[in-house]
């Protein structure tokens, strides 16, 4: 995956311009991130009625909805987020969102910095792709 590292130099982004990549094969999120010296940002794209599969990993994220719906299982907590919303997930809890089935989801992601990036480590060790909802699965040609 590659991400735009800060350089001492560039302090200014426009997310719109970076170059766009998806960020694990256990999610369907896609989007920009930028490195800093100590943690990630994204803005992220979620496509409907799909997302990560269940994982965790050994650092703390915060997702802030700037459109559509994510329904978010966080440790023992579910909730359905809108634009204007806050996830938080701690570090190592077990977690998965996908969008709703409604419409794609865009939202902005702080991660803490990690040798790991953006990837989380799935709870089923055999999970091979992203998390759909029925009827959004990819179509078999």
């Amino acid at each position: 995956m590659s991400m735009h590292t800060k350089t001492a130099a560039t302090h200014f982004f426009d997310f719109h311009a970076l170059p766009a990549h998806s960020f694990t094969k256990h999610t369907t999120s896609n989007g920009s991130a930028v490195t800093g010296d100590t943690v990630i940002v994204g803005l992220v794209n979620k496509p409907r009625g799909s997302g990560s599969q269940p994982h965790r990993h050994p650092f703390e994220q915060f997702n802030y909805v700037i459109k559509g719906k994510l329904k978010a299982l966080v440790g023992e907590e579910e909730r359905v987020v809108g634009p204007g919303g806050l996830i938080h997930i701690p570090a190592n809890t077990l977690h998965t969102i996908v969008a709703t089935p409604e419409e794609d989801v865009v939202f902005f992601m702080v991660k803490e910095k990690t040798p790991m990036g953006t990837a989380g480590i799935p709870e089923n060790p055999n999970v091979t792709g992203p998390r759909y909802e029925p009827g959004f699965e990819p179509r078999k040609i």
